[in-house]
């Protein structure tokens, strides 16, 4: 696990390793946290043991992580420049054309004549909604972990709000309080991925989420195939966002009529997602696309 050929294993590590590879039927040699990750939500195959529990879900955080830092690269934060009046000296590089066009004709300038310009991070809240039901057990659930980190990676730390549902919604991570994406994956990870799908109320706190915002507009993101199984129809709710985006997965039971009708009323757009192995890579893409 992660461990160079010649570095021996402490003894504590080498008891729980065995106790895993026993409790998911795998030789130690062939079990990586990557099959942890996908086998950690799985129906009938919880691990009762606390101690073998929190081991499982470092291995299994740690495998996301990886593969969503493969996907994302050197990380690079998105970026504005902002131009404003000179109110202190070495706040930003002078920006010439501007500052002339507003010294002509003047015999006195005023200090707000002069126009700096620097570059900012670029703040855009964000409300990611995940559907963690019981359809999502096992590895859809560890892929929809990969792609959420892979956000994470790409905003500020308190610009990702993470709402997760089934029967009900709950938010995992909140606007304006920061959370390393380690955490951000283990409580994905840690959810049951049990129940039914309720989408209209994924809508109502992801909403009450957006609210917290203090600067810039939230963007909605809404992972779903479309299909909710107790609640109302979500259309109606999609309007509060100031822009909702839907990625609807595929798969023969979806239903892309509302997913359209939601994106249509959130004022934002249906992007389609060809199973959930698409999804971390699919993720990236609307990040670039989202975020710009």
């Amino acid at each position: 696990m992660e461990q160079t050929p010649d570095q021996p294993r402490r003894p504590a590590v080498v008891h729980l390793t065995s106790a895993l590879a026993q409790h998911y039927r795998r030789e130690e040699v062939r079990l990586d946290g990557w099959t942890v990750a996908q086998s950690y939500s799985e129906v009938g195959r919880e691990i009762p043991d606390p101690a073998l529990r929190e081991y499982a879900l470092k291995l299994a955080v740690h495998a996301v992580l990886r593969r969503a830092g493969q996907l994302v690269g050197p990380i690079r934060p998105a970026r504005r420049m902002v131009r404003e009046p000179l109110t202190e000296g070495f706040r930003g590089e002078i920006n010439v054309e501007r500052s002339l066009e507003n010294l002509l004709g003047k015999e006195f300038p005023a200090r707000a004549d002069w126009i700096v310009e620097r570059r900012e991070n670029k703040h855009l809240p964000l409300v990611l909604m995940m559907d963690v039901s019981l359809s999502m057990a096992g590895r859809n659930l560890a892929l929809a972990a990969v792609a959420a980190a892979v956000l994470a990676l790409k905003i500020p730390e308190e610009d990702l709000a993470v709402v997760a549902f089934d029967n009900t919604a709950r938010a995992l991570t909140r606007l304006g309080e920061p959370h390393p994406v380690e955490t951000v994956v283990r409580l994905i990870l840690s959810q049951p991925a049990r129940g039914f799908t309720n989408i209209a109320e994924a809508l109502e706190v992801g909403h009450r989420e957006s609210l917290r915002s203090r600067g810039g507009r939230p963007i909605g993101l809404i992972i779903t195939d479309g299909v909710y199984t107790v609640g109302t129809d979500p259309a109606r709710l999609a309007a509060r966002f100031h822009r909702l985006f839907v990625l609807l997965t595929e798969d023969y039971k979806m239903n892309e009529d509302l997913c359209r009708r939601m994106a249509r009323a959130g004022r934002g757009d249906v992007f389609r997602v060809k199973g959930f192995e698409e999804l971390p890579e699919r993720m990236l893409d609307i990040a670039h696309r989202v975020l710009r």
